[in-house]
């Protein structure tokens, strides 16, 4: 999704920023609001798919906790930073290249990127499709989405490595289309968000939580990511 939209779920109102991801369940009642100035030149992709097909995925990721995600009051939101919101979209486009008449191969198609999707961004056991990145790129990636490793930034990530920090950083451009600081940013700044919404943890504790030493820094970065400021971005989903 791009821009900003109100979105109505459940009887709450919260308003999504660009890169939002959001599972809708059967049982959910939701709309956007499009008479608030904050939804204006908003785009969005609604993928459609059956409870069968949804069955099919979860038995197929057999081992991921999924009461959570489908038991909870409102439906679980991940944010995605520029580079997986692409990646996302390209694969929701091969579906259009498809022959319409040809369901199973749909279907098949569907599946292999609703697994993705919910094993990337709704599941705790995080992976990324290894694509053309080398084997230690891949594992690095792993490790970095540790707490204890992105906190402590592109030096933790250059010893994790065993490159020289030239060598990394001429990986993650050609692999994520990102610079080092981008790339540890993305993931401080989504840790920071979740903590927003689902804690009440004072907003500069969760700066420093995340691995920003200023918080001057930390709000520049929240805002350009996701256009608002910490606290009303908080008020704002959780209203």
């Amino acid at each position: 999704m791009s821009g900003v939209v109100e979105h109505w779920v459940n009887g709450e109102r919260n308003k999504l920023p660009e890169g939002s991801l959001v599972f809708i369940r059967p049982n959910d009642a939701h709309g956007f609001l499009y008479e608030t100035p904050d939804s204006n030149n908003t785009e969005y992709v609604n993928l459609s798919f059956s409870q069968e097909i949804a069955e099919s995925i979860f038995q197929l990721l057999d081992g991921v906790e999924w009461a959570s995600l489908l038991e909870s009051k409102m439906p679980k939101v991940a944010f995605l930073n520029k580079n997986s919101k692409n990646r996302l979209l390209t694969q929701f486009e091969v579906l259009n290249t498809i022959d319409y008449k040809d369901k199973a191969a749909i279907e098949m198609r569907l599946k292999v990127i609703l697994a993705d999707v919910f094993l990337t961004y709704f599941s705790k056991k995080v992976d990324y499709e290894p694509d053309s990145k080398p084997q230690w790129l891949v594992q690095l990636l792993k490790e970095m989405e540790e707490k204890e490793n992105f906190i402590l930034g592109i030096n933790r990530m250059v010893t994790l490595s065993g490159k020289s920090r030239e060598h990394l950083s001429r990986s993650i451009r050609k692999y994520l289309g990102q610079s080092l600081t981008e790339y540890i940013n993305s993931l401080r700044i989504n840790y920071a968000a979740n903590l927003l919404i689902n804690t009440n943890i004072p907003i500069i504790d969760i700066c420093m939580i995340s691995g920003f030493q200023n918080l001057s820094h930390f709000y520049d970065v929240f805002k350009t990511r996701y256009g608002t400021t910490p606290l009303t971005f908080k008020k704002n989903y959780t209203m």
